[in-house]
Order: structure tokens, then C-alpha cells, then sequence
């Protein structure tokens, strides 16, 4: 079973605006930004570890729609973490969490 999970969301919002909500939520989840494009797009990130989980790599795309703009979230294990039978159900539920963390700061 693969470790990897993704989700993708639409938001009513810009991408401009879309993508701020993302680096707040980073910010706010304490997770490190590893790079980022220079509109701010597209970000690379690390989450932190805590006492029942390693850290995770990540990355939030954000991409502009008719109506708005599309996120797309990937995350998987840490290529420095030893991998574990369960990380696939663990990781897509992390995603779709930063997913809604995401959309709150949208207010949505």
C-alpha cells in the first residue's frame, strides 16, 4: 500500500488569496516551508513531528479555475523516516485535515 494521499478542494477565492491561506495554515501548524514559486503557488513544505508521528514532506499547488482556484495537496512520509504498515490511512487523514484547516482560513 502506498504512503502517499492526496486531495484536491476548489475555493471560491483567487489564487492570490487561495495561496495566503495555505502559507497561513503552514505557519499556524508550525510546518517549515521548504521552497516555494515566486507568486507562491506552489509550496514545498515539512510538517513537524510530535509525540505520534514523524514528520511528513508535503507540497500545496494552487492552481486558478473559471471560478476561483483549485488546491491540490500531496503528502507523504519523510524520505528520512523508516515507512509503517498504516502510513497510508495516516496520511490521508492528515491531508484532508490540512485540507479543512485550509478552507477555514479561507472561511468557507
Amino acid at each position: 500500500m502506498s504512503s502517499e494521499a492526496t486531495t484536491t478542494f476548489h475555493s471560491n477565492a483567487d489564487a492570490a488569496t487561495t495561496a495566503a491561506a495555505v502559507q497561513k495554515t503552514l505557519a499556524d501548524t508550525k510546518a517549515k516551508v521548504l521552497g516555494q514559486s515566486p507568486d507562491g503557488t506552489q509550496i514545498d513544505f515539512q510538517t513537524r513531528k510530535t509525540m505520534l508521528n514523524w514528520e511528513l514532506i508535503g507540497r500545496a499547488t494552487v492552481v486558478p479555475a473559471a471560478s476561483g482556484s483549485d488546491v491540490h495537496l500531496w503528502l507523504n512520509v519523510h524520505h528520512n523516516r523508516p515507512p509503517a504498515l498504516m502510513d497510508g490511512v495516516k496520511n490521508k487523514k492528515a491531508v484532508e485535515k490540512l485540507a479543512g484547516q485550509i478552507q477555514a482560513n479561507l472561511g468557507a
